[in-house]
């Protein structure tokens, strides 16, 4: 899949024609109505958190930015503040925050989601690592940055998801693609009444390309009976510790991760990735990455229907 980092979507949003025409080309949102709607937050896990305010999202939301911190050779750790040290985002997984600024000399807005990578209950703070895109309009603004600066946010709604709805899930990633699937992973394994079992492929160009490595070891570690990971790499390292596999996500790759089409158990796998790597593991989206397109790739060889993928 490659150094992937999440793409930035351009939606077709109903603000402007303008900025309808400046989405065009880029993943569709799942329902256009999170633009102006509030979104839906899920319960907090405790009394303690309870008392937490939850952020109120009716519309967009200017947050300043409290930290920036090199990642790796393009992408950058941003903090941002929420409106005091009590609140909460409270999203659902799986949740992005759209983006919006208009840049200088401009008249049509940019707007790009990122999912963030820190807890949806985590009181002060909401945290993202996004990568720098050559001439990106959305993250060259978000690398920009510096602290006391403000963006605004809003959620995008991508995925609904119950504890214990499916037996398992296998969750194919690359890049920044990985974002979505950390917040939902962190979700499901913080949650001791969600028995999910989740596999997790992560491809990348180079092992520094990896994201939030030491933070998956730690969770297969944690959880070692209900979640497992393979890390994938076009270029392994000279001094590799042999624990990443090098090559793409093939059949042979995903075949040991997804479980038998005859075992009879509920399961879902996400695909979430460029393009290039949705069509060859799941089939192309379809409607210009507005719809989820037909069934291909190697889950169609695998067994697998539309009804049991969700490409993001």
């Amino acid at each position: 899949m490659g150094s992937y980092i999440r793409p930035s979507l351009k939606i077709a949003a109903a603000t402007t024609v303008g900025a309808g025409l400046a989405y065009s080309g880029y993943k569709h949102w799942q329902s256009t109505h999170f633009f102006f709607n509030q979104v839906h937050a899920e319960s907090l896990p405790s009394d303690s958190k309870a008392a937490l305010k939850k952020m109120e999202w009716k519309g967009f939301t200017e947050l300043k930015l409290l930290s920036a911190e090199q990642y790796n050779h393009n992408v950058k750790k941003l903090t941002f503040a929420l409106p005091d040290d009590q609140t909460v985002t409270g999203v659902s997984p799986i949740t992005s925050l759209l983006t919006r600024h208009t840049p200088e000399g401009a008249w049509i807005p940019v707007f790009r989601p990122y999912t963030p990578v820190s807890d949806n209950d985590l009181p002060g703070t909401v945290t993202f690592m996004v990568k720098k895109y050559p001439n990106g309009k959305g993250s060259g603004k978000m690398h920009s940055l510096k602290p006391g600066d403000s963006m605004k946010f809003k959620p995008l709604h991508e995925f609904d998801y119950k504890p214990n709805q499916f037996s398992s899930l296998t969750l194919i990633a690359g890049g920044s693609g990985i974002t979505p699937i950390y917040q939902l992973t962190r979700a499901i394994l913080n949650n001791p009444e969600d028995k999910t079992k989740l596999a997790l492929v992560y491809a990348n160009n180079t092992e520094e390309d990896i994201l939030l490595r030491k933070e998956f070891d730690e969770l297969a570690a944690k959880y070692p009976d209900q979640f497992k990971r393979i890390f994938t790499v076009t270029k392994r390292s000279s001094d590799s510790d042999g624990t990443v596999e090098q090559g793409y996500v093939t059949k042979q790759t995903l075949a040991k991760v997804v479980p038998n089409k005859l075992s009879g158990t509920s399961h879902k796998v996400l695909v979430s990735g460029p393009p290039p790597m949705i069509e060859a593991v799941a089939g192309a989206k379809g409607g210009f990455g507005w719809t989820q397109g037909s069934i291909g790739g190697i889950l169609a060889e695998l067994g697998y229907t539309k009804e049991e993928v969700h490409k993001f």
